[in-house]
């Protein structure tokens, strides 16, 4: 009876240590109407840092390489916008108009050949290097940044300008601006090497921390580089909710057919890499006078305030785009260890099935051998010992063949065993066990949304994979830790969505002039107040001129010439 008593507050007392103690309370409605900005903002930063600590630390820490140790959000940060591009794609040129000054060198060639951080300053201004930058207090993540080495720290800097009073950037929103990604000399170098630093797992740190990702594109060279294919498909993958294509500077196209050509070559190249049906798009204004381009120019500047508008409400959905960090790394965690789990079962299960196949081929000889021996020499041993050398001999050679027996089916086993390793961890067969860790949900749904997340947590699996000698040394992560996670996405992911709904400031207004997001004229017009007459003159006068450098091309005799294949 006190044993069973024993065992039943022993089992009580483990489950209450198993069990969250929350700083806060899910169901305290009060304080989400009547608390202020900065009473929200702390319970929000101390809610996040407690789900990290008790939920997701303790599972990172036992994962090789701890895979979301660089996930996990640090406060204080602020609201980021990305920029990243080709080269000369009007990623510096959009920034100095953001910021009403000329900050960043802009031209045809590359300009800028590091991560520069863009901020307005009240007072006075600032420019700060890399090392520096990384004991920045208003962003302790970026002390994280030292990860990359010191060469990429020489290629980071932050500015705090004073700005015009008219200037569209708004105080407490930085940008990022990016080098210009480009294709590298030769085939067999990589983005690393070339820079000295990992280019795409630093892109990747920024976009997983932006509120805003800008993908500019220019009409030169709407197609993507070696440096982008691996940016769309390493850096930002899982972050399709951030980030905006813009194909930039419009106004360096004529007509409506380079107009197509060069959308339609984005979208294509956009395709390859991008597995989606529909493509976020939008395309950015011109300089160009509206009288001096045949294209909707009024449409397309509609659109580029659009663009503007987004970098602007990056402070809007700042605080949301937190908790859906928070959210995704919390099911990326139940993903990764429920698929660790799955493949140290499998191994342990191969493994006891291996040892005991090669146990039965190994018993298998003695048992004949005993049967044999025991028909021949039913007097014993020392019958047998009496017969003479021939039956020693004998026996000693039975006992070299099942010693050989021995070594050649442990060799068989371990080469079982390697095989079954190599299969287990390859893209098929990691894709059969997600298959069938999940095998409940796909019955009536797609899972689509699960095989995207696969898309992203698979690579973390086979890095794992790889560092361990064997995927029985993978950590157990036990179905009581599955289950608090399941809770938090339950429970505490609503709640926090509702005070980060009640931190969201007002929505930014555009400057006089600029139309309203969605604001576009309903069908193609050159200019505000150029009759639809003065605009067929132009087209006429343009058709004459080609028309008759067409007859001079014919009597300087180069017609011929011309029509040749």
């Amino acid at each position: 009876m006190a044993f069973s008593l024993l065992s039943w507050c022993r089992h009580r007392s483990i489950q209450a240590s198993r069990r969250l103690k929350r700083p806060y309370s899910l169901t305290d409605e009060a304080f989400l109407k009547d608390a202020d900005a900065a009473a929200l903002q702390k319970r929000l930063e101390s809610a996040i840092g407690f789900l990290q600590e008790a939920v997701l630390l303790p599972i990172d820490k036992r994962l090789p390489g701890r895979p979301f140790e660089f996930d996990m959000a640090v406060f204080p940060c602020k609201p980021t916008v990305l920029m990243i591009g080709n080269h000369s794609s009007g990623k510096s040129t959009f920034i100095n108009r953001m910021m009403g000054v000329q900050v960043q060198e802009t031209g045809v060639a590359p300009t800028d050949d590091g991560f520069t951080i863009l901020e307005r300053s009240e007072e006075h201004e600032q420019f700060e290097d890399g090392p520096t930058l990384t004991g920045c207090s208003e962003n302790k993540a970026f002390r994280e940044l030292q990860r990359f080495g010191r060469s990429f720290l020489g290629h980071c800097r932050r500015k705090r300008m004073v700005l015009p009073k008219d200037a569209e950037l708004p105080y407490g929103l930085q940008l990022v601006d990016t080098p210009g990604m480009i294709d590298l000399p030769g085939n067999n170098q990589t983005s690393s090497k070339a820079r000295g630093y990992n280019f795409v797992e630093v892109v990747r740190w920024w976009a997983k921390r932006s509120d805003l990702i800008l993908l500019l594109f220019d009409p030169d060279k709407p197609g993507t580089t070696g440096e982008t294919l691996e940016v769309l498909t390493k850096s930002l993958a899982g972050l399709d909710h951030k980030f905006l294509v813009v194909l930039n500077k419009v106004d360096q196209l004529d007509n409506n057919v380079d107009f197509a050509r060069a959308f339609g070559t984005l979208g294509w190249a956009l395709s390859k890499v991008i597995p989606q049906k529909d493509i976020p798009m939008e395309r950015n204004g011109s300089k160009r006078p509206p009288h001096e381009n045949e294209l909707p120019l009024e449409a397309f500047a509609a659109n580029r305030n659009a663009v503007v508008r987004e970098v602007l409400r990056a402070k809007v959905r700042h605080w949301d785009n937190i908790v859906t960090s928070l959210e995704e790394c919390l099911r990326q965690s139940d993903m990764l260890s429920r698929m660790c789990n799955k493949v140290r079962e499998s191994a342990k299960q191969q493994i006891s099935r291996a040892w005991r196949g090669a146990a039965l081929m190994l018993s298998l000889p003695f048992f004949v051998a005993a049967f044999i021996g025991h028909g021949r020499f039913s007097g014993g041993l020392a019958t047998a010992w009496s017969q003479g050398s021939g039956v020693v001999s004998l026996l000693s050679q039975l006992a070299v063949l099942c010693v050989l027996l021995c070594f050649v089916v442990l060799g068989l086993t371990l080469d079982q065993l390697r095989q079954f390793d190599r299969i287990q961890m390859s893209h098929g067969g990691l894709d059969t066990m997600f298959e069938s860790v999940y095998h409940d949900i796909f019955i009536h749904t797609g899972g689509e949304d699960l095989r995207v997340r696969w898309a992203t947590v698979r690579p973390l699996l086979e890095a794992m994979l790889k560092s361990v000698k064997s995927p029985t040394q993978l950590p157990l992560i036990e179905s009581w830790e599955l289950d608090r996670i399941a809770e938090i996405l339950e429970e505490d992911i609503w709640y926090l969505r509702q005070v980060a709904k009640r931190l969201r400031p007002a929505e930014p207004k555009m400057p006089e002039g600029h139309p309203p997001r969605g604001v576009a004229p309903t069908e193609p017009v050159a200019a505000v107040g150029r009759p639809e007459a003065k605009r067929r003159e132009g087209r006429e006068a343009r058709e004459a001129n080609q028309a008759a450098q067409a007859a001079q091309a014919v009597e300087a005799g180069v017609t011929g010439s011309l029509s040749e294949p």
